[in-house]
């Protein structure tokens, strides 16, 4: 079989960089689903981008469709056929649709009764013929955040389309989009005011473009980049700090890379890193460098698009901007300073933080309080809680300074609130600041131990439950407030610092400080939230979903009895005698009915022998497992060990006891007695819902 390559380029205005990754995504899910549903196969799909350029590179496509059969059910047997096996009008009708003749229509038996069924033949068609339906439907599947309509037509796209590149071998996909037809012209920079380019063959479509000087592979040109960074650093004595997410961010911004450096004055290397570093990034996405004594250094490295004729231009243009903006930070900073951070937070009480749940200055004053609760339940030492109490009432004042309200610095939340503080005499205070709205972002790090993270710990529960009351809940993909996150930092810092306090007594403690509107109606509701997380969290630390699945299905009293419930589990899952202690418990745990069962065992009614060993062991166990030492790191791991002690009295009851007699109170006193088996097991976890490669041994015996 010959395999051809092809090429479909959707060319833009330049899209923001936000967009691009989003819009690739979809164009991949919409082309190999498409093409699946057609029966084209291919070997590789490669995407290729730029922010003038969206484009598909499919490796290996096949000249013809592949054969196929399908299988089509129509109407009952006696509708398709009258008395005398003839065709009615209604058979004849399917077969007509399908494609087929009412002869050839076949029988077959389905829960519904006896329906003709055609076999419909499909395939057969050329590959050029395909792309030219699947092409126009991947780009018009494409969602973007925000879409234009331009011209007559009733086309939405990011932004206008300049035009469509479509290419199967040599040959042009032909279908119009937009008001364009496809063509196999492509369009090289801008700058260079370039005329079309002809991708003759689909496979020398990144040369071209190259040729053109244009880096359509993004793995190639992020490459790029980072290397002359890395150069033009070397180039001042300097290391380049490094920034993935600026590279992934500038990447997406330009088409041709290259890179100019600057220079600032030195005097504003008075100003604290992070604003330097802010002003240079956020703004200008400049990168930053260090000296070899890993002191910040007066330098910024830029990543244009294309060479300019003279780049001293470019460089003088660039310093400029960035000296205007290092001159409002320091004007900002130096005014900031002049006041005491009490002051700054005074002013809070004129930001509101949530409707109907006050201002940031009543948010503060109940961080104060909360951290004074949450310090004992958590075991944190004394002098820490009183240094999250001092911060506490504090950690939202940045808020009102003018580095924050301005705009210019608002990614500084937190991080000027606690330099302000350290140079105001307040440093453990700063540190509790600068750290409380840690972890930001999945995957970022944790703040310290102490009174950062009692500070942080705090401001999540405050928040969640504050929302809880506005009933801002997270739906689906609405999630305003990021509750999902800072659920997922509370947990988090629990499992980090191993406190041992349980979820109920944190969001109880979180919910008291509402005063008068506090009636504990949203404990529970906030309770589950969070568990809802730990699954997130349990099964980041390597745990299988099905042994997470079973331990949050049972109570723990704090989320490390948790942990050290789902480490045992995991570990002994695949041990033999723990396999025979799943399926034992998975025989007393499926016969037991949805309805509460009372676990009180009338011991005169337990007549048969297995009965009564079953309830003995069950009353030795219950002693074993009320002696064992909570405070022993192998807690758990001894439980089961004392829950192994019933595999075999349950088997035995199972073998030669009705549950289910006729006579109910027999009945009733056997189901208490697997009542009271049951609370017993579920101490370790659900055991039904693990799950082995081959049949689950928690199936109960035949």
């Amino acid at each position: 079989m010959i395999l051809k390559d092809a090429i479909l380029e959707v060319g833009c205005e330049e899209l923001p960089s936000s967009y691009i990754r989003p819009a690739m995504d979809q164009m991949v899910a919409a082309a190999e689903a498409s093409l699946k549903d057609r029966h084209i196969s291919f070997q590789n799909l490669y995407t290729y981008y730029t922010p003038r350029r969206l484009a598909l590179f499919f490796k290996g496509l096949p000249e013809m469709q592949q054969d196929s059969s399908k299988e089509v059910t129509g109407p009952l047997v006696s509708v398709a056929f009258d008395e005398h096996g003839l065709p009615t009008r209604a058979g004849e009708g399917f077969a007509k649709a399908q494609g087929v003749s009412a002869a050839s229509l076949k029988r077959k038996m389905t829960p519904k009764g006896e329906v003709v069924v055609a076999m419909k033949k499909g395939g057969g068609r050329l590959t050029s013929e395909i792309l030219a339906e699947v092409f126009p439907e991947v780009i018009k599947k494409i969602r973007f955040p925000k879409v234009q309509r331009w011209g007559n037509g009733e086309f939405l796209f990011a932004r206008p389309i300049r035009w469509v590149c479509a290419v199967f071998s040599r040959t042009v996909i032909p279908f119009e989009i937009a008001g364009l037809y496809s063509s196999r012209e492509t369009r090289g920079l801008r700058s260079l005011k370039q005329g079309p380019l002809d991708v003759e063959e689909a496979g020398e479509y990144l040369e071209v473009l190259k040729q053109a000087g244009v880096v359509a592979d993004p793995d190639e040109r992020r490459q790029m980049i980072w290397n002359k960074v890395q150069l033009a650093a070397a180039d001042k004595g300097t290391l380049v700090i490094p920034d993935p997410e600026l590279l992934d961010d500038v990447n997406n911004l330009i088409e041709s890379p290259d890179v100019v450096m600057g220079a600032f004055d030195p005097k504003y290397l008075e100003l604290p890193e992070q604003v330097i570093v802010t002003a240079m990034r956020e703004h200008q996405k400049y990168f930053a460098v260090r000296d070899r004594q890993d002191h910040l250094a007066p330098y910024f490295i830029g990543v244009i698009n294309g060479t300019p004729r003279d780049k001293a231009v470019v460089i003088r243009a660039n310093e400029g901007v960035l000296k205007a903006r290092l001159e409002d930070a320091k004007f900002f900073v130096s005014e900031d300073m002049k006041v005491p951070l009490e002051t700054w937070a005074a002013k809070l009480t004129g930001i509101t933080w949530l409707e109907g749940m006050g201002n940031m200055a009543d948010k503060g004053a109940r961080l104060e309080k909360l951290v004074e609760k949450l310090g004992p339940l958590c075991g944190i030492p004394k002098e820490a809680v009183k240094e999250a109490a001092q911060a506490a009432p504090l950690c939202k004042a940045d808020l009102a300074t003018n580095i924050i309200r301005e705009k210019e610095f608002n990614s500084l939340q937190g991080v000027m609130g606690g330099l302000y503080a350290a140079k105001q005499g307040l440093p453990e205070a700063g540190e509790a600041i600068r750290f409380h709205y840690y972890p930001r972002f999945s995957g970022d790090k944790l703040p310290p131990s102490g009174a950062p993270a009692l500070l942080s710990m705090a401001d999540k529960l405050d928040t969640i439950v504050g929302c809880f009351k506005a009933r801002i809940i997270p739906t689906g993909s609405q999630d305003p407030f990021a509750l999902r996150r800072q659920a997922l930092g509370v947990l988090q810092i629990l499992l980090e610092n191993k406190y041992k306090v349980s979820l109920e007594q944190l969001v109880g403690a979180a919910e008291r400080q509402y005063g008068k509107t506090s009636k504990g109606k949203e404990v529970p509701e906030v309770v589950e939230f969070l568990k809802s997380r730990l699954q997130t969290v349990l099964e980041a630390k390597g745990l299988s979903y099905d042994v997470v699945n079973a331990v949050t299905a049972t109570e723990a009293p704090t989320l490390i009895d948790m942990i050290s419930k789902a480490e045992t589990v995991q570990k002994a899952k695949m041990d033999a005698n723990f396999q025979k202690l799943v399926t034992a418990a998975g025989r007393v745990l499926r016969i037991l009915p949805e309805k509460k069962v009372s676990a009180k065992v009338a011991k005169p009614l337990l007549k048969m022998e297995e009965e009564r060993g079953l309830f003995e062991k069950i009353q030795f166990a219950q002693k074993l497992v009320a002696d064992t030492d909570r405070d022993s790191a192998d807690y758990y791991a001894q439980i089961a060990g004392h829950l192994e002690t019933l595999v075999q009295p349950i088997h035995a009851f199972f073998e030669k006891v009705m549950v289910m007699d006729k006579n109910a109170k027999v009945r009733n006193n056997r189901l208490a007695l697997l009542k009271q088996a049951a609370d017993l097991l579920l101490v370790l976890c659900d055991f039904r819902k693990l799950v082995y490669a081959s049949e689950s041994p928690s199936n109960p015996a035949k």
